[in-house]
């Protein structure tokens, strides 16, 4: 049986209380931190609200610039892969306060008069040696800090006349470290005495008597009936072919412009009654074809056994391998250096050939880089190395400096 049908009074009484009970709920919402129902949009107000906000969306997209703010400079480039290399120059810095010594070397190292590594390395000791002969540190100063001061002072400038190689550094570096290390109170001439004696220990065991054994060793690797092509000069290359006279070997010696430093491999070599054959580097490929082994000097071997040579070793080295001929490499063992270097653009000098006006200046870089897979051994004082074998070398060499 249905209900009976509600009546005017009880759906009124209904609606009161479905709208008290409404109230009393969006009360408590608001209350509790809900706000209340958002009130519903018409159709017209919807679209408006979205054209707004399409509109916010595209503005944060394509800000527009401010007017007040600038544009920022542009990055200023070299005009050449080249133009971040210093250009060799024959003109140097103002020396004040550096010895006549020191200033004479740095004039030579200017105007290209010491070529080699080793030559630089001597002749960096010899004037340090002269320089301090009448050594006085000032009155309210320590001798050992103010050698060190001064040391310090003396390789700014020559590093201003011409970039360092890893000979000089390493000198340099031996001597810091024991003027550095010299007790406060010691006297001018202890402390004088005791940077001359480390000048001459330095010159002795760390180059002359490591060209010697690079010498000895390297000379094991030469033959009767071999064909030894050999590029530029290096004293360790020429002490290899000291060591090897008395056998029947041929030596190809390879230049190039512009030092031209084979010529004084050659004159060494004809005096020792040595056969000797002289080519430039563009006439090289025909000689190491008939080759048995490549031997090359570096300037240094850094730590992921990369060679830095003179420009034109890496020609040499490339041909080489390229008709399986060994390459061995002779580097004194405080030549290697810790640094890892790729390329021949990194850090190297600029020559400027001369020239007139008909022509247009031509440059020339005096150091290329050997990749470490074109090198089959690395000769030092400490035997005969791989190239992966370097960074040890150089870890075992600094702890031995360190103890």
């Amino acid at each position: 049986m249905a209900p009976p049908p509600a009546t005017d009074d009880e759906k009124a009484k209904k609606a009161a209380e479905k709208a008290r009970r409404k109230a009393e709920f969006e009360a408590k919402r608001a209350k509790e931190g809900n706000p209340p129902k958002k009130k519903q949009l018409s159709k017209a107000e919807r679209r408006e609200l979205q054209e707004k906000q399409r509109a916010d969306k595209e503005a944060k997209k394509n800000p527009k610039p401010k007017a007040d703010k600038p544009p920022p400079p542009p990055v200023e480039r070299p005009a050449t892969i080249l133009g971040h290399l210093a250009k060799a120059t024959s003109s140097t810095p103002p020396a004040d306060g550096v010895p006549a010594p020191i200033v004479e070397l740095g004039q030579k190292y200017a105007q290209g008069e010491f070529d080699g590594s080793n030559d630089r390395c001597r002749s960096l000791l010899d004037a340090v040696r002269s320089s301090i002969k009448d050594y006085a540190p000032p009155a309210d100063a320590a001798a050992a800090r103010d050698l060190d001061v001064k040391l310090k002072s003396w390789a700014s400038y020559l590093e201003k006349c011409r970039e360092p190689t890893a000979s000089t550094l390493a000198a340099l570096k031996r001597l810091r470290l024991v003027a550095s290390t010299l007790p406060p109170d010691i006297s001018p001439s202890e402390a004088q005495e005791a940077v001359e004696s480390c000048c001459d220990r330095f010159r002795e065991e760390r180059v002359e008597l490591a060209v010697r054994e690079i010498g000895r060793r390297g000379a094991q690797k030469i033959r009767d009936g071999d064909v030894v092509v050999a590029y530029g000069y290096a004293d360790a290359v020429e002490a290899v072919f000291s060591e090897a006279v008395g056998r029947n070997f041929e030596v190809v010696v390879v230049d190039s412009a512009p030092a031209f430093a084979g010529r004084r491999l050659l004159n060494a070599l004809y005096a020792k009654r040595v056969r000797t054959t002289y080519v430039r580097l563009t006439a090289a490929a025909p000689e190491i074809e008939r080759a048995t082994l490549v031997v090359l000097g570096a300037d240094a071997v850094f730590s992921n056994g990369s060679i830095l040579a003179r420009s034109g070793a890496f020609a040499v080295a490339a041909l080489a391998q390229r008709r399986h001929v060994p390459v061995l490499v002779t580097c004194e063992a405080y030549k290697c250096h810790d640094r890892v270097r790729l390329d021949a653009a990194d850090a190297n000098e600029l020559f400027e050939f001369p020239s007139s006006d008909d022509t247009p200046p031509l440059t020339h870089l005096t150091y290329d880089v050997t990749p470490s897979s074109y090198v089959s051994a690395v000769a030092t004082e400490h035997g005969l190395l791989p190239p992966s074998a370097v960074a040890a070398l150089i870890r075992e060499l600094a702890e031995k400096e360190t103890a």
